[in-house]
């Protein structure tokens, strides 16, 4: 069973605005990542911030079927409470984590990321640059670290790094998953929206 996570409950800073409810070539931003994974996954689950923040995807989202609305069990807490909040509504064994403000990420990356996490030998699956930086929110988690994840938030931990840190993690090389990179491209600032 292939179950996705989409993180929608963070404001962007830089835009002071909901980045997955932003309007990019035609539609929301989350739009376009639901239509790389709608074919993909078997289960969609959405993490949202708050009640109202629901009722607006809901509205945004109702032609979309197959789609489970949570709430983050702390709000603004960071993108490691929405994971743990999207592990805990999960069916599945494990979840591809994604950003609701990637518009380019693509089918292909998915389906390659699910076939790197076949082995049970591995906690998550995590995309990695030629610097070591990793893509975390682009990571496939399985629902057993949500343990760990629990321990890290009881002792202030609200970094993704602090998680990836704490699991026996298989790293792949982001060209391997995606050679053209677009599937990592975020949007954060307006700008980067009008430019595209």
């Amino acid at each position: 069973m292939k179950s996705i996570i989409i993180l929608c409950g963070g404001r962007s800073r830089r835009m002071g605005k909901d980045k997955g409810s932003l309007i990019f070539k035609g539609k929301p931003m989350v739009l376009h990542v639901l239509d790389a994974v709608k074919d993909v996954a078997d289960e969609i689950i959405i993490v949202l911030r708050d009640e109202k923040q629901i009722k607006d995807y809901s509205e945004i989202l109702k032609d979309e079927r197959n789609i489970h609305f949570v709430k983050d069990k702390s709000k603004d807490q960071g993108p490691l409470i929405g994971i743990f909040t999207g592990l805990s509504s999960i069916k599945s064994d494990k979840a591809q984590i994604l950003p609701c403000d990637a518009p380019f990420i693509s089918k292909k990356f998915v389906l390659k990321m699910f076939k790197t996490m076949k082995s049970t030998d591995f906690d998550s699956a995590v995309p990695i640059w030629d610097d070591r930086h990793t893509e975390p929110l682009h990571s496939i988690y399985k629902k057993s670290n949500i343990n760990t994840i629990e321990k890290l938030i009881n002792k202030g931990k609200r970094d993704v790094n602090s998680l990836i840190n704490s699991l026996n993690v298989k790293f792949i090389d982001v060209e391997e998953l995606d050679p053209t990179l677009r599937s990592f491209q975020n949007m954060n600032t307006i700008k980067d929206i009008e430019g595209e």
